[in-house]
């Protein structure tokens, strides 16, 4: 699994960049107390680079104590096309996805790591954040086996994901209200739920073709996971599997 390998030792040496530095930190606000309220403690934010992928995403970020904040991130995806890491070329099964349409929640925690002035949520800072996300598409399945006649279905799709990851970026407050967030990277590895309600009821072939097919689409991602669609009802299949992905903004805001 090289990209979650490479997403899990970077973690690892940022944890070690940054360790140093937090506690270097930490001893200097003991010996010397931090009495100085951060002036805006609130900042809403939009993510500029969300856009482009059909998803207007909102963040709320309210300082703690200096050096300190939380903040919550809500998306929501409007009639997004499919990405095309979701389709592959093969023989016996193609797929036609309609919109995709949903929501993420994003809480995160963050400390800055160095800024010269404690009164702003200003300069670099790590983190952690959880992510929770619910898109529902619609797919056309047309199946065709090598020894019998082509099958074809509809089905309602529901993704659900669960994460939790890092972050590292660096927030440039202007003029005292406006900020700029370059969220530089933030690896996580979440737990991924697909739910199919099919027109009709498949049948086991097309099932395990179509687990064939996702698997193919998983090791675009260079990760070596088994999935396997099982029925559930008459109508109904589910399956999970986990794997990392990344996140990355831009984003606009206003302090007050």
């Amino acid at each position: 699994m090289p990209i979650l390998k490479k997403l899990i030792i970077l973690s690892i040496l940022s944890y070690f960049l940054i360790e140093p530095v937090i506690s270097q930190d930490l001893e200097v606000d003991e010996e010397i107390p931090q009495k100085e309220n951060i002036r805006y403690p609130n900042i809403i934010k939009i993510n500029s680079l969300a856009l482009v992928f059909n998803n207007l995403s909102l963040l709320y970020e309210r300082g703690i104590i200096p050096r300190v904040s939380a903040g919550i991130g809500v998306g929501y995806k409007y009639a997004g096309a499919a990405p095309k890491l979701l389709t592959v070329e093969n023989s016996t099964i193609g797929v036609q996805y309609d919109k995709i349409k949903g929501f993420t929640i994003t809480p995160e925690a963050r400390y800055y790591i160095k800024s010269c002035d404690p009164g702003k949520l200003e300069g670099f800072y790590a983190g952690l954040y959880l992510r929770y996300t619910g898109y529902t598409t619609t797919a056309g399945f047309e199946y065709i086996p090598e020894d019998n006649l082509p099958e074809y279905y509809n089905s309602d799709i529901t993704l659900r994901e669960f994460g939790v990851g890092i972050q590292l970026g660096y927030q440039l407050i202007i003029k005292e209200r406006f900020s700029i967030d370059f969220l530089f990277l933030g690896p996580r590895f979440s737990s991924y739920h697909f739910s199919y309600e099919f027109d009709q009821e498949p049948s086991q072939e097309f099932l395990d073709d179509l687990s064939e097919y996702l698997n193919e689409v998983v090791d675009r991602f260079g990760l070596d996971y088994n999935v396997d669609i099982q029925k559930e009802g008459e109508a109904k299949a589910n399956t999970t599997f986990s794997f990392a992905n990344v996140r990355f903004g831009l984003s606009l805001g206003f302090a007050f």
